[in-house]
């Protein structure tokens, strides 16, 4: 038993800092997920507030593609743990270490579901950070298409509350693979930055690959930073059109130059999904370049150009011409003042 309430029936998944046990709460006869912090971890400081604060944040947002948390549980002397909604389903990782590439009517459906969820994050204050397939659990429903529910908001930010949460400026967070210019930079994040990780999402769910497909190394930060974004098209027949505008719109590297809100977005997916035409999207800031904002930023989008511009690294995914990759924007007046140091 945990806290008096919730009978552990068996344990469902191990992560590197909890453990996941299927449960069911005798108050209610229903069947939960529990989410338990391991000791270790509990005793870091840091570890025990993103998990708390994490949880917390899930609890602000209300909607159904959001998955529900019932309780965040602090014992004295003992690891918080998390009380959930139970779900019968898999991760969207899972089916496309499986499938590949997803077919477009469903990932249009799953992208216009997501979209929902998180303009409900964004519409409660929290911005999410970590939006990703291993954080988007496909819920299985006899007879109709899985519906999706977003999960793990250890990384989001409470912009309701500042100083709840990992908030430091100073602090990279996210998946290295989705990360936005402004994530790389552990410069400040906004609604617009999980716009653009919901296009690598996208991008990742029609072409079953990454838009810069490589290991965490500094040319896969490079070109999160001053490559522009490949086209799905050149992965995918027949991709379409208006699909791949959304994707590339969501992917810009300047935030004033992407979809302002994930309202927007949902707004041209409905429009694809009724048969319609989306919306024209210019540039606000011409070229797309991103300019660091914090001293720091600077520092690393220097140490970044230099590498790239010495030595390019390999194209974003084996499928592509290295040739037909695209101009880079290397515009040292972009990062500000060079440090020699």
């Amino acid at each position: 038993m945990l806290g008096s309430r919730y009978r552990i029936a068996g344990v469902v998944g191990r992560g590197g800092t909890a453990e996941v046990y299927l449960a069911v709460d005798e108050t209610t006869g229903a069947p939960v997920v529990v989410k338990w912090l391991y000791p270790n971890a509990a005793r870091d400081p840091q570890h025990r507030e993103r998990f708390v604060a994490g949880a917390r944040a899930t609890m602000a947002v209300s909607h159904p593609a959001v998955a529900r948390v019932f309780a965040v549980e602090e014992p004295a002397d003992e690891p918080p743990y998390v009380v959930m909604e139970a779900l019968v389903g898999e991760p969207l990782s899972a089916y496309l270490d499986a499938h590949g590439a997803m077919p477009e009517p469903l990932a249009l459906a799953i992208g216009r579901e997501v979209a929902k969820g998180v303009a409900a994050a964004h519409s409660a204050g929290i911005v999410h950070r970590d939006i990703k397939p291993g954080n988007l659990f496909m819920v299985e429903q006899p007879g109709a298409l899985p519906h999706v529910k977003i999960i793990d908001f250890g990384f989001a930010k409470d912009t309701r509350d500042p100083d709840a949460g990992p908030s430091s400026t100073n602090l990279v967070l996210g998946t290295a693979q989705y990360m936005a210019p402004e994530q790389v930079l552990a410069d400040p994040v906004d609604a617009r930055t999980d716009v653009y990780v919901f296009g690598t999402v996208m991008f990742r769910l029609v072409t079953g690959h990454l838009p810069f497909d490589l290991d965490v190394s500094v040319d896969l930060f490079s070109h999160q930073i001053f490559s522009p974004t490949p086209p799905p098209s050149w992965l995918v027949e027949g991709l379409d059109a208006d699909l791949e505008q959304v994707i590339m719109r969501c992917m810009r590297k300047h935030p004033d130059n992407r979809y302002p809100s994930m309202d927007a977005v949902l707004a041209d997916l409905e429009r694809i999904a009724s048969g319609g035409e989306i919306l024209p999207l210019p540039l606000e800031r011409d070229p797309d370049v991103y300019r660091p904002r914090n001293h720091s930023g600077r520092v690393a989008a220097d140490a970044l150009a230099a590498h790239f511009g010495a030595e390019p690294p390999p194209p974003p995914t084996s499928r592509m011409d290295p040739e037909s990759f695209g101009e880079r924007h290397l515009d040292p007046e972009s990062f500000g003042e060079r440090h020699d140091s």
